[in-house]
């Protein structure tokens, strides 16, 4: 295998869905560490999807990253207030609502679920090759 991989238009879309998902999971929980703006936002996605040797078109964009912004304002998930920053330009910061930690919470939850679920950690030990360290349930096992 390369190091560099090429996809098709099916595996493109796979890949899509994937990393959409995983982008409205990762905009909330942002906006759930500080105030920030889309720009910001977009900046610290880039941290997650930098993928130099990955060929899948994977880009966090402001025609992508804003109208999240706006479906998760109008659920109620998060608010944006327009403010001055520091550049003297008028600039939208966005906080997290109760509804939106609700929403975080069900997410971790479901994560904590995967992390302690042996049928998922040998799918992500086979898809990722290698294992997920888990010292809270680490620490579980050896107390029992």
């Amino acid at each position: 295998m390369t190091d560099e991989m090429t996809f098709d238009g099916d595996e493109k879309k796979i890949l899509k869905h994937f990393f959409n998902g995983l982008t409205r999971n990762l905009i909330l929980w942002i906006i759930s560490k500080e105030k920030i703006h889309g720009y910001g936002i977009m900046k610290k996605l880039d941290e997650f999807f930098d993928f130099d040797n990955v060929n899948c078109e994977i880009k966090n964009t402001s025609s992508k990253v804003y109208p999240i912004l706006r479906k998760m304002e109008d659920k109620g998930l998060i608010i944006g207030e327009w403010q001055i920053n520091e550049n003297n330009k008028r600039v939208k910061y966005y906080t997290i609502t109760d509804e939106g930690l609700l929403i975080l919470d069900n997410i971790r939850g479901v994560m904590n679920y995967i992390v302690n679920n042996p049928s998922w950690l040998m799918f992500y030990k086979d898809m990722a090759g290698v294992e997920i360290n888990n010292e809270k349930r680490d620490r579980n096992e050896k107390s029992d």
